[in-house]
């Protein structure tokens, strides 16, 4: 196990109560159960910035497409042409 810090953090009334009986249930310390809270927030906060990063990629290869002259051709789809009933 990792060496732990201490630090003094400061709850309200309800999270001190929350957390007291969501750490019963689990039946794990309230200390594993604030790691455990701080360890999925940051996993978050990183499948989030990969998720934007790869939208960006997404749109560079977009844009690089169409400077490129890959895909409609210059033609603006309509409704009607996606359900072939536009004119032909």
């Amino acid at each position: 196990m990792e060496r732990m810090v201490r630090k003094q953090v400061v709850i309200t009334r309800e999270q001190d109560r929350a957390l007291a009986s969501k750490a019963r249930e689990m039946g794990v310390s309230q200390s594993a159960l604030i790691r455990e809270a701080i360890d999925a927030l940051l996993a978050e906060q990183e499948r989030q910035r990969l998720r934007a990063e790869a939208w960006r990629s997404v749109l560079e290869a977009s844009e690089r497409a169409a400077e490129a002259g890959v895909g409609s051709g210059g033609h603006r789809w309509t409704r009607e042409d996606a359900h072939g009933r536009g004119a032909r």
